[in-house]
C-alpha cells in the first residue's frame, strides 16, 4: 500500500501507538470502520446519527475521545485518534447515557440496546484518555477453547466487541498453520510428515506451544487454507479499526522429522507435558543458540508478511510451562538474542510480546531472569503480566527490569464455570500499580484461556483501560444491573448486591462435584457464598416475575440457577459419601437410605440440563454443530465433531487432561456425559451395598474410561435450540430446591445439641439457608435435625442440648 499520507496523520499515528505499523490504516478508514460497527449493531439508520471525527492522540501517545452534543441536534458527536478510540466512546455514550449494553451472546442476546429517541445529549463535552498505551486482549489458549470453530460472522462480531472495548493490541492467531505448512515445506519437509506433527484444530495451541503433537489429527490441507483466509479478513478488519494485531513468532518447537534436514542441528526431546504416549509426546526444540534458529526464524516471518502482514509485534513463548536447559547465564541470554535476532533477521521492525507466565517456575531466580531479560533492549518487549491479579511477577522482577508490561487478569483455566472474579481487586490494582514507584506498568489486558462467561469481570477489567483514577465500584455495579437489563428493579439490585459483596470477591473457583469424575473420594471445602447465592437466585427469580427480561437478563438467570443447583449437589454429594461410609464401618443395610440421597442427586443433574437447555448460550450442540461445519467430508466432520468432544470431556485419549476444560453451563454435556457417569457410579455403588461386596474401583475405573472414550467418538447431534421458557423453570427450581417440603421442625433458639450426636461428624453443609437444610435433612431418614451452622444432626433421645448463641436448632417432627 502507498504511503499517501499528510503530515498530521503520520503524527497521528506514531502518537496513538508506540510501535510504528508498516501498512497503518488511513483516519478515513478507521471512521469508516466505526461506521460499519455502528450500522451492524443499532441498524443503518443511526449511523448519521453520530458525528464521527479524528483527533489527535494526547501529549504522552496515549488514545482519546470525546463526545459531546454540540454540534448537529440531532447528533451526537464523538472524537478519537484511532478506530478503537472512537468506537470506545460510541460505548461509553450506550452504556452512561443510553443505558445500553453490548456483551457476549449467540446472535446478539447478550445485548441491550433499547437505545431512548431521541438521542439522549451530552451538554458538557466529556474526555477520556487512556492513562495505558496498551488494551491487550487474549491467551494463547482461548483461540482453542473458545473460538476454534467460529467463521467470519462470529469473528466480525467479536472484532467489533473488541473496539467497543478499547482493545488496541489482540492476539491473531488464526490460520498459522499454513505458515507452519509451507515454512517446514520449503524447508525440505513433506506433508505425510506434517500430518504426525499438527494436531487436531481443537488441540492447536498447545501443539503450537511444543505441549503435544498429533493428538486430534490430521489437520487436512482445506483447514488450514480456510482458516488462513478466515485470518486475512480478522486482520484487515482489526487493521481498519486501528489496531495491533500480534502475529506468532518462531519459538523454536519444530517436528522431529527436521533432525533429516539439519542432522548437526542442536535439536532437544521436550519434556513430556501431559502424560501423552510416543504416538503424541513431546515436539522437538531447536535450541535459539543453534545458527539454523535464525535461519527457520527467517523464513517463518518472511512467510507470515507474504501472507498475512504484518503489525511488527510477534508472540513467542519458547519454554512456556517447560524449564531452559540449564541455569548458566550465557546460554539463558544467547537464547532470548536468539530469538529476538530471529525476528528481526526478516522484520527489523519487531517487537517481541512475551508471556511472563514461565516466571512462575522455580526454575526463574532474580538471576536467570536477568539474564533472559536485560540483553532485550526496552522498547523491543512487551511483557504480558499474566495474572497479575493473583501472581503479579512485575513486584519479584524489579518491574521485568524496566521492560514495559501489561497488567493482566487470568481469571479462569479451560473455561471453568462458577460465578467468580475479584471486583475490588480489578477496580483498584491496575491504578495503585501504574502508580508504584518504578513500575513499568503500560497495558491493561484480558488472559483467560477461554470467555463468554462472568461478562461483569470482564467489562470491569477492559474498562480499567479507560480509568485514570478511583471510582465508586458500588455504583458503577448497580449501574451495570440497569444498562444489562434496561430497566431499574429493586429486587435485582438487592440481588447484584449480593453477589457483589459474596461470590464476586473470590479471584477463583474449583470444579463442581457434577462435572469431575464421581468418585467416593472427592472431597470438598466450605463455600461461605453458597448462603449468599441462594438469597440472590430468589430475588433474581422475583425480579423476573417482575420486569420484561432481555436477553443479558435470561442469561443471568440460568447463569445464577445453574450456580445454586450446583452447590446444592455438592450438599448431597457428602451426605452421599457419609451414607456409603456408613455402610463400609458398620455392614449394615443403607440401602434405602442411601438410595434416596442418590435419587435426589440424580435429579438434580437432570434438572440442571433442563435449565440449561432453554438458553441458547448454554448449549453444547453450539460447539459441536459449528466444529462439524469445518469438515468437508463426512469423515473430516466426524473428526471435528471428536475434536470438540474430546477437548471439553477427556483432553486426550486416556484422560490426559481429564475434565480440565469441562464445562457445567452446556446442557447435552451435563445430561448426557456427566450423568452418564454417575449413573455408572452410583450403580456399581448401590450394586455393591445390594450384594453385601466391596465396590472394585478398579473395574469401575476401567468401565468408565470406556464409556467415555465411547462417548468421544460418537457421531451425535445435539439441539442448537432452545427448549422451555428459561423464566418458568428458574421459577419451578426455585420452588423446588430453593423451599422446603411440607416436613415439620420444631425450632429452638440458642440452642445446640452434643458434638458427639453430629450425623456427619465434623462436615458441614456449603449452605446455612434453612429452607435448603430443611430439604437435605428430609432426604435422609437418619437425620433428626440440623443447626444454623450447617451441621445435620442424628438426636437420640439421652442428646444433651447446650445453650448455644447465634445458633438455633431445627428438630424434626416425626
Amino acid at each position: 500500500m502507498a504511503w499517501f499520507y499528510s503530515e498530521f496523520c503520520l503524527c497521528l499515528l506514531l502518537f496513538s501507538f508506540p510501535i510504528s505499523l508498516s501498512d497503518p490504516a488511513l483516519p478515513e478508514n478507521q471512521t469508516e470502520a466505526v461506521k460499519g460497527l455502528i450500522s451492524r449493531l443499532l441498524g443503518e439508520d443511526y449511523v448519521e446519527k453520530f458525528d464521527l471525527q479524528i483527533i489527535s492522540a494526547t501529549s504522552q501517545g496515549r488514545d482519546v475521545f470525546e463526545i459531546d452534543s454540540s454540534g448537529n441536534a440531532d447528533q451526537v458527536t464523538i472524537r478519537g485518534n484511532t478506530g478503537v478510540a472512537m468506537a470506545s466512546g460510541f460505548n461509553w455514550y450506550l452504556k452512561y447515557y443510553c443505558n445500553c449494553h453490548v456483551s457476549w451472546g449467540v446472535n446478539g442476546t447478550g445485548d441491550q440496546l433499547n437505545v431512548p429517541t431521541p438521542l439522549p445529549r451530552v451538554t458538557q463535552k466529556v474526555r477520556i484518555e487512556s492513562p495505558v498505551k496498551y488494551r491487550y486482549y487474549m491467551n494463547v489458549c482461548t483461540v482453542s477453547y473458545s473460538m476454534v470453530w467460529w467463521d467470519w460472522q462470529r469473528w466480525q462480531r467479536e472484532i467489533d466487541w473488541m473496539a467497543l472495548q478499547g482493545i488496541n493490541l489482540p492476539l491473531s492467531f488464526t490460520g498459522q498453520e499454513l505458515i507452519w505448512a509451507e515454512t517446514f515445506i520449503q524447508l525440505g519437509l513433506s506433508e505425510a510428515e506434517l500430518e504426525e506433527y499438527f494436531s487436531g484444530p481443537a488441540f492447536l495451541a498447545w501443539n503450537r506451544m511444543g505441549n503435544m503433537r498429533g493428538w486430534g489429527g490430521p489437520l487436512s490441507k482445506s483447514w488450514r487454507s480456510k482458516q488462513a483466509n478466515l485470518q486475512k479478513q480478522i486482520l484487515q478488519q482489526q487493521r481498519q479499526f486501528g489496531m495491533t494485531s500480534v502475529l506468532p513468532g518462531f519459538s523454536g518447537h519444530v517436528p522431529k522429522e527436521l533432525q533429516k534436514i539439519f542432522p548437526h542441528a542442536n535439536l532437544s526431546r521436550s519434556p513430556d507435558w501431559g502424560r501423552f504416549n510416543d504416538t503424541y509426546c513431546c515436539v522437538y526444540l531447536l535450541s535459539p543458540a543453534d545458527p539454523e534458529f535464525s535461519v527457520i526464524a527467517k523464513k517463518f516471518i518472511e512467510v507470515l508478511m507474504e501472507n498475512f502482514g504484518t503489525d511488527h509485534v510477534y508472540n513467542v513463548d519458547t519454554f512456556n510451562e517447560m524449564n531452559p536447559a540449564s541455569k548458566d547465564p550465557t546460554y539463558l541470554a544467547a537464547t532470548s538474542s536468539a530469538v529476538l535476532k530471529g525476528l528481526q533477521s526478516a522484520d527489523p521492525d519487531a517487537v517481541w510480546l512475551m508471556q511472563g507466565w514461565l516466571f512462575l517456575s522455580g526454575f526463574w531466580g532474580a538471576d536467570e531472569m536477568k539474564a533472559y531479560l536485560n540483553v532485550i533492549p526496552n522498547n523491543k518487549m512487551i511483557i504480558l503480566d499474566l495474572d497479575t491479579e493473583n501472581r503479579p511477577i512485575w513486584k519479584k522482577s524489579d518491574s521485568y527490569y524496566g521492560k514495559p508490561f501489561v497488567w493482566c487478569m487470568l481469571h479462569n483455566f479451560g473455561g471453568t464455570r462458577g460465578l467468580y472474579g475479584n471486583l475490588t481487586r480489578i477496580a483498584t490494582g491496575p491504578l495503585a500499580d501504574r502508580a508504584a514507584p518504578g513500575s513499568t506498568m503500560d497495558g491493561v489486558g484480558i488472559t483467560m484461556e477461554a470467555i463468554e462467561h462472568n461478562p461483569i469481570v470482564y467489562e470491569l477489567m477492559l474498562e480499567m483501560g479507560w480509568r485514570s483514577s478511583p471510582f465508586d465500584l458500588d455504583e458503577w455495579v448497580r449501574q451495570y444491573a440497569v444498562r444489562r437489563y434496561g430497566t431499574k428493579n429493586d429486587a435485582l439490585l438487592a440481588a447484584w448486591h449480593i453477589l457483589q459483596t459474596t461470590l464476586y470477591t473470590i479471584p477463583s473457583t474449583s470444579k463442581s462435584q457434577v462435572e469431575v469424575r464421581p468418585s467416593i473420594t472427592i472431597g470438598k471445602n466450605y463455600s461461605p457464598n453458597t448462603t449468599a447465592l441462594v438469597q440472590a437466585w430468589r430475588l433474581f427469580v422475583q425480579g423476573a416475575l417482575e420486569i420484561k427480561p432481555v436477553g443479558p437478563f435470561r442469561y443471568d438467570l440460568v447463569d445464577v440457577t445453574r450456580q445454586a443447583l450446583l452447590n446444592l449437589f455438592t450438599d448431597f454429594h457428602s451426605m452421599f459419601m457419609v451414607a456409603y461410609q456408613r455402610y463400609q464401618l458398620y455392614h449394615v443395610n443403607s440401602s434405602v437410605e442411601f438410595n434416596s440421597i442418590v435419587s435426589v442427586m440424580l435429579e438434580i443433574i437432570d434438572d440442571l440440563d433442563q435449565l440449561l437447555g432453554s438458553d441458547v448460550n448454554f448449549l453444547l450442540g453450539i460447539w459441536t454443530t459449528t466444529a462439524r461445519s469445518w469438515g468437508d467430508t463426512e469423515e473430516e466432520k466426524n473428526l471435528m465433531e471428536l475434536n470438540a468432544r474430546n477437548q471439553v470431556t477427556l483432553w486426550g485419549p486416556r484422560g490426559n487432561i481429564e475434565d480440565y476444560a469441562s464445562k457445567n453451563g452446556w446442557s447435552g454435556l451435563v445430561g448426557d456425559y456427566y450423568l452418564s457417569r454417575w449413573h455408572l457410579f452410583v450403580s456399581r455403588l448401590q450394586g455393591s451395598i445390594h450384594d453385601g461386596t466391596a465396590m472394585d474401583f478398579n473395574a469401575y475405573e476401567s468401565d468408565l474410561l470406556q464409556l467415555e472414550q465411547k462417548w468421544s467418538y460418537t457421531v451425535k447431534p445435539f439441539s442448537i435450540i432452545p427448549v422451555g421458557e428459561t423464566v418458568s423453570i428458574a421459577k419451578s427450581l426455585v420452588t423446588k430446591w430453593g423451599k422446603s417440603s411440607t416436613q415439620g421442625y420444631d425450632v429452638v433458639p440458642e440452642t445446640d445439641a452434643s458434638g458427639h450426636d453430629l450425623l456427619w461428624g465434623t462436615s458441614q453443609m456449603w449452605t446455612r439457608d434453612v429452607e435448603q437444610l430443611k430439604l437435605l435433612c428430609n432426604s435422609d431418614a437418619l437425620c433428626a435435625g440440623f443447626n444454623t451452622n450447617g451441621y445435620l444432626k442424628n438426636m437420640t433421645a439421652s442428646a444433651v442440648r447446650v445453650h448455644s448463641p447465634n445458633t438455633d436448632l431445627y428438630v424434626k417432627i416425626m
